[in-house]
């Protein structure tokens, strides 16, 4: 319920006609709520479902000058509680006293069959929709602000690669065509100058050695 109350800060209230009943049509974001506090109804079915107001309900009421409490389901109420309580409970006697079948107590129940996953098992519990989970919010690395990575982010300045200037590059092009270039040597007489292709000690096709 307290996210539904902070939801409701951002939301926009906005009063409109719904047939005979009184509505309000609450903005959130880029999501609309159409809200009849007559029938406790809302667009996005989360006030009918949970029998609380939604965020868009709750924008709805506090836009009405309402209490909240009067658009929340009987069943929260301590009224429901005490009813659901008000009968009689009859105390369940010492395991000694129990009269249990003899094909009850001759059944043998065994644990269902156990398949281990891989991995490492988790410790932690899984939370339900309405805890807060603790996560790590990310950060830009480029502006520091939350809610987007470096990749999107509007506040990025353009690269500035520096650009070689002609001088620079004339000069590069002059060392590297002075670079002394290394003379061929034979791989089978070991002298410079030519290759083992044209190396005078290779037979020619048709002579003799």
């Amino acid at each position: 319920m307290s996210d539904e109350f902070l939801g409701s800060a951002f939301a926009v209230a906005l009063a409109t006609t719904i047939g005979l009943h009184p509505g309000r049509r609450s903005k959130d974001g880029n999501k609309d709520g159409l809200v009849n506090l007559s029938e406790k109804t809302c667009s996005c079915m989360k006030f009918q479902v949970d029998k609380l107001p939604c965020r868009h309900a709750l924008a709805a009421i506090r836009f009405a000058k309402k209490p909240f409490g009067d658009f929340c389901g009987d069943c929260y109420k301590t009224t429901s509680w005490v009813e659901a309580y008000s009968g009689n409970i009859f105390p369940v006697g010492h395991p000694s006293e129990w009269t249990i079948p003899e094909g009850v107590r001759s059944m043998v129940v065994y644990p269902p069959p156990f398949r281990a996953q891989a991995g490492r098992p988790k410790k932690k519990r899984y939370k339900s929709a309405g805890e807060h989970r603790n996560g790590n919010t990310r950060h830009c690395t480029i502006c520091g602000k939350s809610g987007h990575n470096r990749q999107n982010c509007r506040n990025a300045q353009p690269c500035q690669i520096p650009v070689p200037s002609a001088t620079s590059a004339t000069s590069a092009t002059t060392a590297t065509s002075k670079r002394p270039r290394r003379p061929y040597r034979c791989r089978k007489c070991g002298e410079e100058g030519h290759n083992s292709q044209k190396c005078p000690l290779t037979p020619e096709v048709g002579g003799t050695t």
